[in-house]
């Protein structure tokens, strides 16, 4: 008993992760597979015992040296090695089983890490499509779909809004615009002076560019572009800007000559 508790893996003290622990995790954290990992701890603590062919010399000598009945000496050999050669492939084949069934146990956990593994990978593809499934170009997608369906139930005498008579313009503008204009530093000059799109008259089916506020910006969906109006600095003309959206390159549309206001007349007696 004193010699087996002086065992290696019977030892105390030491850094952590020695005697009986000795390399479980290290080995655990090599590559390979849980068989392969399982063998080669097998391989790591053999069982501390006589091995077998030492067991089958000992004992088949020891009954030789009283063995009698055989009929001569090789025969009183051969009749005392009987129980040891039973025995010695009896060890042998519990050996072969212990690596067997750690073989199968290796070959099971593989499979099912493998299952699991797999599993893992579909969840992702799930998650992924899901994520997809909420990105800006399905969300633009959906909006235009939902738009369109709309106006095809619009009857005859009825006249769309903007939303309606343009669903793929104005899904751009709810989805990709404004979703620039809040994440995009490029547009941080222009963002929060962004008044929406350019009002649209829906009773007349077109835009309406009056009353538009001086350094304010309207986007417009059919030219994907932002419209801004600046007066002259002398006040005697309005000039009409349009901004492009991707290149943010401005460029001068119109100049209108603003009409002086009339003085009002006294009235007439």
């Amino acid at each position: 008993m004193s010699r087996i508790l002086k065992r290696p893996m019977f030892r105390r003290g030491g850094e952590v992760g020695g005697g009986i622990m000795t390399g479980i995790r290290q080995n655990f954290a090599e590559a390979g597979s849980a068989k392969e990992r399982l063998l080669s701890e097998y391989a790591a603590y053999p069982v501390q015992s006589v091995d077998p062919v030492a067991k089958f010399l000992i004992s088949g000598g020891l009954r030789g040296l009283s063995q009698t009945g055989g009929g001569g000496t090789l025969g009183n050999l051969a009749r005392a090695f009987e129980p040891a050669t039973e025995r010695l492939f009896t060890d042998i084949g519990a050996e072969d089983k212990a690596k067997r069934d750690l073989a199968m146990i290796g070959t099971k956990m593989d499979i099912e890490q493998d299952f699991s593994m797999k599993q893992a990978i579909a969840k992702g593809r799930e998650i992924s499509n899901l994520q997809k499934d909420y990105s800006e170009e399905r969300a633009y997608e959906k909006l235009v779909e939902t738009r369109t369906a709309e106006a095809a139930k619009l009857q005859s005498y009825q006249k769309p809004n903007l939303e309606l008579k343009y669903p793929r313009e104005t899904s751009f503008y709810d989805v990709t615009v404004t979703r620039a204009l809040r994440t995009d530093p490029k547009y941080k000059d222009i963002a929060p002076y962004v008044q929406g799109m350019i009002p649209f008259d829906q009773k007349r089916q077109e835009f309406n560019y009056e009353n538009l506020i001086p350094g304010a910006y309207y986007f417009n969906p059919v030219t994907k572009g932002f419209l801004s109006v600046e007066p002259s600095e002398d006040g005697k003309t309005i000039n009409y800007f349009e901004t492009d959206f991707y290149s943010l390159n401005k460029k001068l549309l119109q100049t209108e000559i603003l009409k002086p206001k009339p003085l009002p007349t006294e009235p007439t007696q």
